[in-house]
């Protein structure tokens, strides 16, 4: 009886085990905060996670009963009960940005390595990934593993011009019970060197259809303007070529998911469908403000978590090898942009304070020499296309092509003085070339010119094509053609100089189209002038900092006859919001503004040709839209660029 009762006490202790402080490898969709546990308590009866979310003071969050735990072998634990936090409210963040609260589980097994913790099944959840006792070490599976796991011929006729069709439909759509009324995505035309904003009406009977041209093979997200219970956005994957059927259906909840029925997207739905999110993982770096050493530490975590997140979701999944190598590609993509975004961070920094701001604090010499970055990107293969199918690749295309160490380099070898002698003049600019693609293998730890660096280097000569001709730099643009031994980037080379040579035009006449009616009207209401149109939002920090900042100038222009000052900003509604009449009163009160629906204004975009803002567009008397490059851009440059635009006839 002694022994029993003894055995009745320890029996509790021997089944709880306790992790203080237990590490994660990361957490995910907690923008501009961070998700921790401070302990883990494993019973018999039940797994407890006592949790700290910091978050932005003055944000709201919730955390939704439906979150719960995931174990090694894919096995879920869900919520029973709360403490410190109501379930599914929205609750605000307190001035010190912290919120302690504990959740209990179903319990996990006791002798469990490792577990995530997952707000729900669906697009945007908290989660906190990989939570562990810090005593415990993890083998996990490396990219290069998982890649050497599933090879397959996944770039097979990767680079093909063909068309794209999206088309589907969703399920009870009713206009009238506030369902979205359009479809619309941003991406980068890389070879086209277009940025493009595509929209999609969604018809009365729920239906929609959307076809585009494209280069290569990628994923796009079309987002909806209203909401959708259970998905804010579509994931596709469009091949030249392709037909994507898909239909949203509604469960018994009433929330919605995508059903792919035919294209590419359907050969790799689970991908789709996973929606890692790895470019929202590696957050944390894109945002860190710590010295270049903290950030290869934090980079190294991120490397592992990105692993161990894959590892574990197309396990579940069952991905196919083509599912894989995207997914990885994707993860490898979104790495790097957060390496160059934090490195961009601080030469913004930079400028930001001149020279006032403590460099060494900033890592200067570490962020403008080469080897801090090899360090962290040489495990990227920057001469895979898969890359190109990432929604990440446009914006770290743009970050490698104006590296902070690319531009440091040219500065330091080469004058920045245009000289009048045009052989000189075609020396600098070859010379500025040779340095783009030595630095930037430099900086990917590479011996030879690979894919991203002639691309880096296209899209320098895409931009320099005007200025070469001008300045009789012409045997600028073979030395560059002969760099692109990439024979698809070679062909489109040489397509987009065929193009710019018969296309001599300054100006082109409005295309047809619903969007051409309402800037048709503006000439008819100011006839005889140039129309200088700034595009603007709100919720803009930019645009707003240019319109403040030119008020004084703008009464000045206001004063000519022969230019009238247009502001078209997107609002929720026609009528405007409260603040942005008051804005407009305070800043723009004696102005010609224009406020419209924010479906009208992506249409605008979509027919102007641009996915960023503010955006400027100069209009002649006669309804033609002044090429980009000599066109009225901003209020700083006015008198100049209006000048050009007389003296040039337009």
């Amino acid at each position: 009886m002694v022994l029993c009762s003894l055995f009745a006490l320890a029996a509790p202790t021997y089944a709880k085990r306790i992790v203080k402080n237990p590490e994660a490898l990361g957490w995910a969709n907690v923008s501009g905060g961070e998700l921790k546990a401070r302990e883990v308590v494993l019973a018999d009866t039940a797994t407890t996670l006592r949790l700290t979310l910091d978050y932005p003071a003055g944000s709201n969050f919730r955390i939704m009963s439906t979150c719960y735990l995931l174990d090694e072998a894919g096995r879920r634990y869900p919520l029973r009960s709360a403490e410190g936090l109501p379930m599914d409210t929205w609750v605000t963040s307190p001035a010190d940005r912290t919120t302690d609260f504990t959740l209990h589980f179903e319990p996990l097994p006791r002798r469990t390595q490792v577990f995530d913790f997952i707000e729900y099944d669906g697009q945007g959840a908290f989660m906190l990934l990989g939570i562990h006792d810090r005593k415990h070490k993890l083998r996990l599976p490396t990219l290069d593993e998982l890649s050497g796991a599933n090879a397959c011929n996944a770039c097979d006729g990767w680079f093909t011009t063909d068309s794209v069709t999206l088309r589907g439909r969703i399920e009870g759509y009713s206009p009238e019970a506030g369902f979205p009324t359009i479809l619309e995505t941003s991406f980068q035309n890389i070879f086209r060197k277009e940025d493009m904003i595509m929209v999609a009406d969604i018809r009365p009977d729920g239906t929609f259809e959307k076809r585009w041209l494209t280069d290569h093979p990628m994923q796009l997200s079309f987002g909806f303007d209203k909401h959708l219970p259970g998905i804010s956005w579509i994931n596709v994957f469009a091949s030249p070529g392709d037909t994507i059927d898909l239909t949203l259906r509604r469960d018994a909840g009433g929330q919605y998911s995508c059903d792919y029925l035919s294209g590419s997207s359907r050969a790799v739905e689970r991908w789709l469908k996973a929606d890692l999110e790895f470019y929202r993982m590696c957050s944390p770096l894109s945002r860190f403000e710590g010295t270049p050493g903290e950030a290869e530490a934090l980079a190294e975590r991120l490397w592992r978590l990105l692993a161990y997140r894959l590892h574990r979701v197309a396990a579940q999944g069952d991905f196919t090898p083509e599912e894989m190598q995207l997914a990885i590609a994707d993860a490898q993509a979104s790495y790097a942009t957060s390496v160059m975004d934090y490195a961009l961070n601080k030469e913004l920094l930079q400028v930001r304070n001149g020279m006032a701001i403590d460099f060494d604090s900033l890592g200067r010499d570490t962020l403008t020499g080469t080897e801090f970055y090899s360090r962290l990107l040489s495990r990227i293969d920057f001469g895979n296309p898969l890359l190109m199918a990432s929604s990440s690749f446009g914006i770290l295309l743009n970050r490698m092509q104006y590296a902070w160490p690319v531009g440091a380099a040219i500065e330091r070898q080469v004058s920045r003085v245009v000289s009048s002698d045009e052989q000189k003049f075609a020396d600098k600019e070859k010379a500025e070339i040779d340095i783009r693609y030595a630095t930037l293998r430099a900086m990917m730890g590479v011996q030879d010119n690979n894919l991203m660096a002639q691309l880096c280097n296209y899209l320098s000569m895409c931009g320099n094509y005007r200025l070469w001709r001008t300045m009789g730099g012409e045997s600028v643009l073979p030395y560059c053609l002969e760099s692109f031994t990439h024979e698809a980037l070679r062909r489109h080379a040489e397509a987009y100089h065929a193009f710019r040579q018969a296309s001599a035009g300054l100006a082109t006449p409005l295309p047809e189209g619903q969007p051409a009616e309402l800037i048709r009207s503006l000439l008819d209401r100011y006839p005889g002038r140039y129309l200088l149109i700034d595009f603007w939002d709100m919720g803009c920090g930019p645009c707003k900092g240019a319109i403040q900042s030119s008020k004084e100038l703008r009464a000045e222009i206001a004063k000519r006859h022969d230019v009238k000052l247009i502001f078209i900003a997107g609002e929720e509604s026609a009528n405007g919001s409260e603040a942005y009449h008051k804005y407009v009163e305070e800043w723009l009160s004696d102005e010609t503004t224009i406020c419209i629906p924010r479906a009208e204004f992506c249409r605008l975009q979509e027919y102007f040709g641009f996915n960023a803002i503010p955006h400027y567009e100069t209009i002649t008397p006669d309804a033609r839209r002044v090429d980009k490059e000599y066109r009225i851009d901003g209020f700083h440059n006015f008198y100049f660029d209006i000048e050009r635009l007389l003296k040039l006839g337009l």
